[in-house]
């Protein structure tokens, strides 16, 4: 199971510009800063979904999370042309594949631009999970759960590779082992907080680990 972004693929989209995004509109329908800080960007989706769910609003609720998501997807859509290959990762895929596996790719990307960049690359996971698919998302194992039940896969049978904490996290509470990719622009002690089976520096590292995982 892999994450897509800075995992499997470059996309260079504007994360920052998604959060201030997803605030402007959060506030558009009565959600204060107060309420949403500290949170991701779709922490705030989320947290202002509860917040209008609590008080009666859910057609509010309805229409805030639709226009929040076009949004989103919206800026996405901007940069999918654009995606690039982590190195090795198409290799990665292929090679685990021979080998016997099925891929899975759990993203809190929309589903039309995680389409582009994977097209792009030349990579066809056997199931993929975007976040329109599950109302929870990473580090909620729900959106894992997802697509194990897709791959028919138990999670004791199935590793969770990604370059983000959330992806370690989400990883550990569907209950599978972990890989932490550790990206050249982190700190060494990125993944020191959630404690990754393995941590990796490169993808054929990760295939190694994996292999060494089946023995």
């Amino acid at each position: 199971m892999f994450d897509l972004d800075g995992t499997l693929v470059e996309t260079n989209i504007d994360f920052p510009l998604m959060k201030r995004e997803a605030l402007r509109i959060a506030g558009a329908f009565g959600a204060s800063p107060e309420q949403l800080v500290g949170l991701d960007i779709l922490g705030v989706v989320s947290r202002t979904i509860y917040l209008l769910r609590s008080h009666g609003r859910h057609a509010d609720a309805l229409r805030f999370r639709a226009e929040a998501m076009a949004r989103l997807e919206e800026i996405e859509m901007a940069h999918a042309e654009d995606t690039t290959q982590i190195p090795f990762a198409a290799e990665l895929v292929e090679a685990l594949r021979v080998g016997g596996a099925r891929i899975g790719v759990v993203t809190r990307n929309c589903r039309k631009a995680s389409m582009i960049s994977l097209d792009r690359v030349g990579i066809r996971p056997d199931a993929m999970v975007c976040r329109e698919d599950t109302e929870k998302h990473k580090p909620d194992p729900e959106h894992i759960h997802a697509a194990l039940r897709l791959l028919g896969v138990g999670p004791q049978a199935a590793v969770m590779v990604g370059d983000h904490i959330m992806d370690v996290q989400g990883g550990k509470s569907a209950g599978m082992r972990t890989i932490g990719y550790l990206r050249q622009d982190r700190p060494m002690d990125f993944f020191d907080v959630v404690k990754p089976d393995v941590v990796v520096w490169d993808l054929k590292e990760a295939l190694d680990a994996i292999i060494d995982f089946d023995r």
